[in-house]
């Protein structure tokens, strides 16, 4: 099953960052610990996906929920390709 280009780029982001990527605030943005801004908002994050692009990669099994505020790569998966 063929990726979506945002959805390779969050598995590369999360690949970078330690495998795991967080919840911004309460809204539908996700990205990892370092890239969280001080500011209100979602355009200061330095690189954030959307929740729709998350749940994508967690039915396919490239990421497990954590729970509503963290997911990880799934080790299991190969997510180089």
């Amino acid at each position: 099953m063929d990726l979506s280009e945002k959805q390779e780029e969050a598995l590369e982001q999360a690949q970078k960052h330690g495998g795991r990527l967080v919840r911004w605030k309460q809204g539908g943005y996700w990205t990892y610990a370092e890239a969280i801004p001080f500011g209100e908002d979602a355009s200061d994050l330095e690189w954030c996906c959307t929740t729709n692009t998350i749940f994508a990669l967690v039915r396919r099994g490239y990421m497990v929920m954590d729970d509503w505020k963290h997911c990880s790569l799934n080790t299991e998966m190969n997510t180089t390709g």
